[in-house]
């Protein structure tokens, strides 16, 4: 088995062909692994830009990368062609760190080559998750290259983060020391066309009170305290990509504001729901829960409930 890590660095500017916004490619990095995930090639490649020569100075930066240098770059269809050649093996799987770089490249695929897949992939596994899932961090938060180093204690220091070939040999020491053959297996996928509809699907936040993903049973809250049904005493409205409205206990005079948050993913709708006493009710809740010691006779203390 084969394994190729491919890291990228892109340039944010305006396409005039798509009017919109386009990340493109400047510079492509990527290891090759064997079986015993040994690391035996390398391959490099700085991409001349031709949708925007001027380079964001952020990205200069975060990068280093100067534009003097991708003067001197090649086409970036020629440096997908010598990164198919160098890959060799049709079923290399191809990791990036999160599904962000495989998209960008999928992008510059689409705009530049007019591919709607890209062309050197055909199994792909998400190095993120498959550490994310190892180290049993969970998904809520995405962890960075720099910071799985950290955690594993690789040493960085040598490399430079945020060039392509160096975060992609960052990348390869993670996966190496991650690598557990049956869990990865399960993160393996066929790049089919399956594959690309989940890619490329854009997740959305249900904006709308009366869409039918709102069920009646999201807009239903019951008391922390006392369990009761609460009563909805404003109406509801969208704030900060979530419904948003008042409730108020009719047992304990409890005030609360429930937040309603339903997203479309790929595999269907998702529903968070969070209720949140108001302010004075928290300092109500921690004035009674306050309790005083003090001292009586013969060291005895007296706790007292304010």
């Amino acid at each position: 088995m084969t394994y190729i890590i491919i890291d990228l660095e892109w340039n944010g500017a305006y396409a005039r062909r798509t009017r919109g916004y386009f990340n493109e490619i400047i510079e492509i990095g990527a290891v090759k692994m064997d079986d015993s995930l040994q690391l035996v090639d390398s391959f490099h490649a700085v991409i001349r830009p031709v949708v925007s020569r001027k380079l964001s100075s952020i990205v200069q930066d975060l990068t280093g990368i100067e534009e003097e240098e991708l003067e001197d770059g090649m086409p970036f269809s020629r440096a997908v062609s010598q990164l198919r050649k160098w890959i060799t093996d049709p079923e290399a799987v191809i990791m990036t760190w999160s599904t962000t770089d495989l998209i960008v490249m999928l992008e510059n695929c689409r705009y530049f080559l007019r591919e709607e897949h890209i062309p050197f992939m055909n199994r792909y596994a998400d190095l993120q998750a498959c550490f994310q899932n190892r180290m049993g961090t969970g998904s809520a938060q995405q962890i960075s290259l720099g910071k799985a180093c950290e955690m594993l204690e690789i040493s960085d220091q040598e490399l430079d983060l945020h060039r392509a070939l160096d975060d992609s040999i960052l990348s390869g020491k993670i996966f190496a020391k991650i690598y557990e053959a049956k869990s990865f297996e399960h993160q393996t996928f066929y790049a089919d066309s399956e594959f690309y509809r989940r890619l490329t699907f854009k997740v959305s936040v249900v904006n709308d009170i009366s869409s039918e993903h709102v069920k009646i049973s999201d807009l239903r809250f019951s008391c922390e305290d006392c369990n009761r049904m609460l009563n909805r005493i404003g109406e509801w409205r969208f704030r900060n990509r979530a419904f948003c409205a008042d409730f108020l206990c009719r047992g304990c005079n409890r005030k609360y504001t429930a937040r309603v948050q339903i997203k479309l993913k790929y595999s269907g709708a998702e529903t968070n729901r969070t209720l949140i006493p108001h302010a004075e009710e928290i300092a109500e809740k921690e004035s009674k829960a306050l309790i005083c010691k003090m001292p009586l006779f013969g060291g005895i203390t007296k706790i007292l409930s304010t």
